[in-house]
């Protein structure tokens, strides 16, 4: 069987709440809370992926916004997702693999697929997915379990995703998947 992990990538406070997303974090809480309880059930690797930033962080010049800094309640995952079933793994650029510890804990489960889940499509989720693929990972992005702020952002890294490093599969398909396991 191959081995395979679900990142869940910043399901924070700052990021969710945030009034340009709260309504479609919403939407997505039902499908990724289902995502998580599949990967559970047949005991695959969870890890929950989480923004850990400084106060004077350059990223937010850039973006023009101020989030998930470190040891606040910004930062925390959000409540929804609680209990937690996998482990948190803390990182301070977009791709969850860039000076994290990730792709050590991925090689000592032995996974070999990675799907993604979480926002923002554009940004944390394909750099995410370029990253395994260069490691040599076969990333999936669950279509129905990732958002951007604007929905042609995530149509275009979906899309982008599927062309150069990985594939995207909807809800319904990772799950038919799991059932032919």
């Amino acid at each position: 069987m191959t081995r395979k992990a679900l990142l869940v990538i910043d399901m924070q406070k700052d990021l969710c709440y945030d009034d340009r997303r709260k309504n479609k974090v919403l939407k997505l809480l039902d499908p990724l809370i289902e995502t998580i309880d599949l990967f559970h059930k047949a005991q695959h690797s969870i890890y929950y992926i989480c923004f850990s930033l400084q106060k004077d962080d350059e990223q937010f010049e850039r973006f023009g916004d101020i989030y998930c800094i470190g040891g606040t309640e910004g930062a925390e995952i959000i409540p929804e997702l609680i209990p937690l079933k996998g482990t948190v793994i803390t990182k301070t650029k977009h791709s969850a693999f860039f000076e994290t510890d990730l792709d050590v804990a991925l090689k000592k489960d032995r996974v070999e697929e990675i799907y993604l889940t979480g926002m923002q499509t554009q940004i944390c989720i394909m750099t995410t997915a370029a990253d395994a693929h260069f490691r040599g990972y076969k990333p999936i992005a669950i279509s129905d379990c990732v958002l951007s702020t604007r929905e042609e952002n995530k149509t275009q890294a979906l899309a982008w995703i599927k062309k150069y490093v990985g594939e995207v599969s909807s809800l319904a398909e990772v799950v038919n998947e799991f059932k032919n396991e």
